[in-house]
C-alpha cells in the first residue's frame, strides 16, 4: 500500500497452486483516492501442456482496503484477453478476463485469474 494519495503502480505475480496450471504477471496503477486500477496482464494458461497458450489482456477494476489485519487490500479486474498459439497450432482468439487479490500491506497473498473457461487459484506475490 501507499502512504500517500499519489498514483503508484505495482507488479503481481500470480502463480497456480496446481501443476499443469496457469501463471501471469499484473501491471497496475493504483489510484488510491478513487479506488481504481488500471493495467495489464500476461501469461500462460494449461502449463505443462505441448505448446501451452499465452495470453496478453489490458484490464481495469476496483480496489479497496479491508480494515483486516492479515489482508488488509483486496481488489478485482477485468478486461479482454488474446490468447494465442504457438506452433504448430498457430491461432489467436479473444476471450473474457477475470482477476482478483486479498494481499497484505506488502503486496503478497492469495487471488484468482480466468481467461475463458480456465480459472486458476493463486498465490500472489509482488515482484
Amino acid at each position: 500500500m501507499s502512504n500517500n494519495d499519489a498514483l503508484y503502480l505495482v507488479n503481481l505475480k500470480y502463480e497456480s497452486e496446481v501443476v499443469g496450471g496457469g501463471s501471469m504477471i499484473l501491471r497496475l496503477a493504483v489510484d488510491p483516492i478513487h479506488q481504481t486500477l488500471s493495467g495489464q496482464a500476461q501469461g500462460k494458461i494449461l502449463q505443462g501442456t505441448a505448446h501451452s497458450p499465452s495470453f496478453t489482456s489490458s484490464c481495469k477494476g476496483t480496489t479497496h482496503s479491508t480494515g483486516f489485519k492479515d489482508i488488509v487490500n483486496v481488489g478485482a479486474v477485468f478486461g479482454q484477453a488474446a490468447v494465442s498459439f504457438a506452433p504448430p497450432a498457430i491461432g489467436t482468439y479473444l476471450t473474457e478476463f477475470k482477476a482478483d487479490y486479498g494481499v497484505d500491506k506488502n503486496w503478497n497473498g492469495t487471488g484468482n485469474f480466468t481467461v475463458g473457461d480456465n480459472t486458476y487459484k493463486c498465490t500472489v506475490e509482488k515482484v
